[in-house]
C-alpha cells in the first residue's frame, strides 16, 4: 500500500481562484490514484504561531467506488522557540486534523522538535541549503519517540538548484538517521509534479537508500505514521489504549480465545431468547 502524505492545499474559498484550485486538487488525487497509491494526506500549511480561532479548511474529496483513504494534515512552519505553539491534543485546532507536522526553521527549534513537541514528522525545507548541521544525538531523539522525516521529491522536478540541495541535504539525513524512521512524499502543487510509487523508490537508491528501505518509505514508514497519529490523539503519554470487544469484526474474534467467544455467543443467545419471549405492541 502507497502512501503520499504530503498534497498541498489551500484556505481559499468562494472565489474562482478556489474553483481552480479545487479542479487541480482533484486531478492530482486521480492521477495518484492511477499511478497506483492508495492513501493520501492533504496538507495545510500556516506559518507562526496558529490562530486561537483556527477552524480545519481540509474538505475531503467525495470519490464514489473508489477504494482511497484520506487524512488531513496540518504543517506548522515555526520560527520563534518563544512562542507557544500549543502543539498537543488538548489544543482544539490542532485536535481536528489526523496528521500534525512541524518544520523548523533553525537549529533550536530542530532540538525542540526532536525532543519535545507532540508531532508526527518533521519536515525540512530539503530544496534549500539547511542553516543547521544535522546531529546524530539530535535526530536520535525523534526516532527513539517514533517520528519520521519527510523528504519531498517535487522541488527537485521545479528547478535545478533546488534538487542540487535536495540532494545533499537527503543524504546528510540519511546518514545520521541510518535509514530509519524517513517517508518519501510528493508536496506537488500541480499534477505535472507527481511521479509513480517505483520512480520514487528509483529516487530514494538515488539518494543513499537501499530499494527495500525505499520502498518502505512509500509504504510501511507512512503507515507507522498514520499509526503514531492515531495513538496521539487516542492516548495521553500513554503506552497503551484499550478499544472495546463490541468493536471486533466477526474475522478479528479470534483474538479473543476459545472460552471468552463462547460467553459472548451464550450471552447473544440468552438476549436473543429474552427479545423472542417479550410480548409483541
Amino acid at each position: 500500500m502507497f502512501y503520499d502524505l504530503n498534497l498541498p492545499v489551500s484556505a481559499t474559498t468562494g472565489s474562482a481562484q478556489a474553483a481552480q484550485e479545487q479542479l487541480e486538487t482533484r486531478k492530482r488525487v486521480e492521477l495518484l490514484i492511477h499511478l497506483g497509491y492508495q492513501a493520501i494526506a492533504y496538507n495545510y500549511e500556516i506559518t507562526g504561531k496558529m490562530p486561537n480561532n483556527h477552524v480545519n479548511p481540509v474538505t475531503k474529496l467525495n470519490l464514489p467506488g473508489v477504494n482511497l483513504k484520506q487524512y488531513s494534515r496540518l504543517t506548522l512552519v515555526v520560527d520563534d522557540i518563544s512562542q507557544n505553539y500549543g502543539l498537543n491534543t488538548g489544543n482544539p485546532g490542532v485536535s481536528t486534523y489526523d496528521i500534525i507536522a512541524v518544520q523548523p526553521t533553525n537549529e533550536k527549534l530542530f532540538q525542540a522538535a526532536c525532543g519535545t513537541f507532540e508531532v508526527d514528522i518533521i519536515s525540512l525545507d530539503m530544496s534549500a541549503r539547511l542553516p543547521f548541521y544535522l546531529k546524530h544525538s539530535t535526530v536520535g531523539l525523534a526516532v527513539e519517540r517514533g517520528i519520521y522525516f519527510e523528504l519531498c521529491y517535487s522541488a527537485a522536478i521545479r528547478d535545478t538548484n533546488a534538487r542540487r540541495n535536495l540532494i545533499s541535504n537527503a543524504q546528510s539525513l540519511i546518514r545520521v538517521t541510518r535509514g530509519k524512521n524517513i517517508i518519501l512524499s510528493s508536496q506537488a502543487m500541480k499534477a505535472m509534479e507527481l511521479r509513480g510509487p517505483y520512480d520514487i523508490v528509483n529516487f530514494g537508491t538515488l539518494l543513499g537508500l537501499n530499494q527495500a528501505v525505499a520502498k518502505d518509505c512509500l509504504s510501511s514508514h507512512c503507515r507507522a505514521v498514520v499509526m503514531h497519529a492515531e495513538t496521539r490523539r487516542n492516548t495521553t503519554r500513554a503506552v497503551i489504549s484499550v478499544d472495546p470487544v463490541s468493536s471486533l469484526t466477526e474475522t478479528e474474534q479470534w483474538k479473543l480465545g476459545n472460552n471468552k467467544r463462547k460467553q459472548l455467543d451464550s450471552k447473544e443467545a440468552r438476549q436473543k431468547k429474552k427479545k423472542a419471549k417479550e410480548p409483541s405492541s
